[in-house]
């Protein structure tokens, strides 16, 4: 494997912000200095993630995970810090020319892995399918219909859709004449074994859409029936190692970025209604791939945004989707839902092709359904409101929607359209719902990260204001809090000067004493030996060497951290008196629970030495400056 020069991979570093890279996998808000977004590591609803564009770092205050762009794309991505480097200086623009050796890459995730390999069979079999699309009088029939259709030849090269022909062994012949392992090609779910034995394509005169991860890696497909043959009109590749649909949704990799950047994200249901709606210039739009939405849908969702805007189709199967889908969306997971409805319970694909682009944008901007206006009409179905018995039940399921709204605004405005549609008082809907509204104290947004101590941070579970939840990374049990702080306070000084790293080692030698936290002594051990090879201070290179997660969850926590920059090495002393000071304090603890085993058995000389010791040390202490 050819090193990467730490020149070069400084220069890379250099020159991408980490806000962008971290900012395709989490919706990031400014907040002060620093950009603030929920974990991607950690399931979490009140932001504890941290983004600082000036220190190029990014620390979890929740998990404690943290570390610069290349440990973020390793954590995020599974990749190895070369794989990292190599996709930053891609996003760069910066030529690297170094070749990826199987040592180099992370378990699972290796470019000659067994799951490497789908992908690029995958990758080959798109190829071919599109050029049989395309290219070929064998393709010609399914070309015609698509172009029949109203997709153009320019959707169809840039969603790769391709043509499987009939045959049981096209794909699989393509693959032998290249020598691809066709065992492999089974297990990825492309070709299908027979019972006798034999090896043959899964997918035949079917229409072929090609399915990407949210990394954009080609791991499955949809085949389309388009002629009146019979079989299920979609079939979709099998799960497999590459292939979930519990984790892909369609077009998510492609429209991370216009997700982003409308700052809501458009759930449809089928590959053509995306590939429509890109059309219509809303490239936001992904679809579930037939399944319904799930939780892993749902994380992948709240990585780029809080708003959905659901756009199924307008058949009562997909109506109720609908609510399926808003209701663990906006009620599960507190996104803001809105619902579209198009006219005559047309599907978006044949509303756009139908009606055009610009009726649908006018639906999508200005036509768009609140959440409650949506159920409030979704509880209408399947309801008689001629019937006094309906219409009762109905109002009060109408009441208890309109209860949970925070807004007096928003109630009133609900309350009157249910006054005018049943012909009933203000006074009386409102005299009702004081039986149904439970007010509640509107949490304050606390996106910021939280105080020094690093002990607890705001959640907001109860009713009563917030609840402070505390987190793996919080005071270690039995140091006493300035011992704590003077370690991190030192520990952090020397992460940003060669100097102070200096002054204080020198220090800690004269006063004999040592960090007492497993990882600041880690992290003090690894400082020692990046500076003795002749390196200036850069938190950000000494990340890059640091095998061990936690030593760089802490240097991004020890980079969070607001200190005095201007410090005298009185102060170091300070700190490091401080620490022999702890030091003591553990070893009278130590001492005392010996004096009291040795009174508790009679061991009258022990306890009396011990009883000496513990006065020499207490004076000890007492003498140290604090």
């Amino acid at each position: 494997m050819q090193r990467i020069p730490e020149e070069k991979i400084d220069e890379i570093r250099s020159q991408v912000d980490i806000v962008d890279v971290v900012g395709n996998y989490v919706q990031l808000k400014k907040q002060g200095r620093n950009y603030t977004g929920l974990c991607p590591f950690h399931g979490e609803k009140t932001p504890s993630f941290s983004v600082s564009p000036e220190k190029q770092i990014f620390h979890c205050f929740g998990c404690g995970k943290g570390g610069n762009v290349f440990s973020f794309l390793m954590q995020i991505d599974g990749l190895s810090f070369v794989e990292s480097v190599k996709k930053v200086a891609d996003l760069a623009h910066i030529p690297l020319d170094v070749a990826i050796s199987q040592g180099d890459s992370a378990p699972g995730n290796k470019p000659d892995s067994q799951e490497s390999k789908m992908i690029e069979i995958h990758q080959l079999a798109s190829k071919l399918y599109h050029y049989l699309l395309m290219e070929t009088e064998e393709g010609q029939e399914a070309l015609q219909y698509l172009l029949d259709r109203g997709m153009s030849e320019q959707e169809l090269d840039h969603f790769e859709i391709g043509f499987a022909p009939a045959h049981a062994s096209t794909v699989t012949t393509f693959l032998k004449k290249r020598e691809v392992d066709l065992a492999l090609a089974v297990e990825s779910g492309l070709l299908t074994e027979r019972d006798d034995g034999e090896v043959v394509d899964r997918f035949r005169n079917r229409i072929m859409f090609p399915i990407k991860n949210d990394r954009g890696q080609l791991v499955g497909f949809s085949g389309r029936l388009f002629n009146q043959e019979d079989g299920p009109k979609y079939l979709n590749s099998p799960e497999t190692p590459i292939f979930s649909k519990r984790n892909i949704l369609y077009h998510f990799s492609d429209a991370r970025q216009e997700i982003r950047k409308k700052e809501e994200i458009l759930l449809l249901e089928g590959y053509m209604d995306v590939i429509s709606s890109v059309s219509a210039t809303f490239s936001n739009g992904v679809a579930s791939m037939g399944t319904s939405l799930t939780e892993e849908h749902v994380q992948m969702i709240r990585r780029v945004t809080n708003r959905a805007i659901i756009c199924y189709d307008g058949d009562r199967a997909g109506i109720e989707a609908s609510f399926k889908a808003g209701t663990m969306l906006a009620e599960q997971h507190r996104l803001e839902v809105f619902v579209l409805q198009l006219p005559n319970g047309k599907d978006p694909d044949d509303f756009i092709r139908s009606e055009g682009a610009e009726k649908f944008a006018e639906i999508y901007t200005h036509q768009r359904l609140t959440w409650t206006a949506f159920k409030l009409q979704f509880f209408k179905r399947n309801r008689n409101l001629q019937n006094e018995t309906d219409k009762i039940a109905y109002l009060g399921e109408a009441l208890a929607e309109i209860g949970k709204l925070d807004q007096a605004v928003e109630r009133e405005l609900y309350l009157k359209q249910l006054g005018s549609e049943f012909d009933l008082s203000m006074e009386a809907l409102k005299q009702q719902l004081q039986q149904t509204v439970v007010v509640k104290p509107k949490p304050h947004d606390y996106g910021g990260p939280p105080p020094e101590s690093y002990g607890e941070y705001p959640s907001y579970e109860g009713d009563g204001g917030p609840v402070y939840e505390q987190f793996s990374f919080a005071q270690p049990s039995g140091v006493p809090s300035a011992g704590l702080t003077s370690e991190k306070r030192l520990l952090k000084y020397m992460l940003e000067d060669r100097d102070a790293f200096i002054q204080i080692r020198n220090l800690l030698e004269e006063h004999q004493t040592d960090f007492y936290h497993d990882n600041y002594k880690a992290l003090y051990t690894h400082l020692i030996g990046f500076y003795a090879s002749g390196n200036d201070a850069n938190p950000l290179a000494l990340m890059d060497q640091l095998k061990d997660d936690m030593a760089r969850n802490l240097v991004s926590e020890l980079e969070m951290m607001t200190v005095n920059t201007d410090v005298s090495i009185e102060e170091y002393q300070d700190y490091v008196q401080s620490l022999t000071k702890s030091s003591i304090e553990r070893d009278i603890k130590e001492k005392e629970q010996a004096l009291l085993t040795a009174t508790q058995q009679g061991d009258i000389p022990a306890a009396l030495e011990l009883a000496r010791t513990i006065t020499t040390m207490r004076a000890t202490m007492k003498n140290t400056p604090n």
